[in-house]
């Protein structure tokens, strides 16, 4: 059975948290495949400016060449409707068949909120989760958030044992527009692609 993770978000822009975060889930979930999932309208983000989709995944395709364990994907971009994850995942399931584990990638805060989400039972008793946490970091309520879902709705959760990286994606585009540097923030590829079209200025 091919195992397949979905990293979701906005990435505006991608940065080394998000492409440290997809490479310890392939590498502790033994996953096939990661697929970056650009969203063109988050529910949590329905009025917040974001930059355009051709500019994020253009970013997310050169930070992850070379890489051929990391696909993106333009679902989500392609969809004129807000990005639910549960229509997103379905989606994939009818792409990949029934051989096919899909898993979505996600840290810790996001996922203690996640029976808050819509259709949150469907997804939680449809698909598996990845749950990235850094020692010490609300490590007791995430324990009991993990617990509490499996008993709850026997859903697969794999927790990765993984240092979280202090990296913004608001403060790179704050330090953009201060004219500051935002190298070993982002990669080369993404550091040059923002600076040839003049985004966050």
């Amino acid at each position: 059975m091919k195992k397949i993770g979905i990293l979701g978000g906005t990435f505006d822009p991608i940065h080394w948290g998000h492409l440290v975060l997809a490479e310890h889930a392939k590498e502790e979930a033994g996953l096939d495949q990661v697929i970056f999932m650009p969203a063109m309208i988050q529910p949590f983000k329905i009025n917040k400016k974001v930059t355009s989709s051709r500019d994020r995944y253009e970013m997310i395709r050169r930070a992850i060449k070379g890489n051929n364990s990391f696909k993106v994907s333009s679902k989500e971009l392609d969809s004129p409707n807000i990005s639910y994850t549960i229509n997103t995942l379905r989606s994939c399931r009818d792409d990949f068949g029934i051989s096919s584990e899909i898993f979505f990638i996600m840290g810790t805060d996001t996922f203690l909120d996640i029976e808050k989400w819509y259709k949150s039972k469907e997804l939680l008793t449809e698909f598996s989760f990845i749950v990235g946490y850094r020692p010490g970091y609300k490590e007791d309520e995430l324990l009991n958030c993990i617990e509490h879902i499996r008993e709850k709705y026997n859903t697969n959760i794999i927790q990765l044992n993984n240092r979280r990286i202090e990296i913004s994606s608001t403060d790179i585009k704050e330090r953009v527009k201060n004219r500051k540097s935002i190298r070993y923030l982002v990669s080369k590829e993404v550091e040059e692609y923002i600076n040839d079209s003049k985004l966050y200025l």
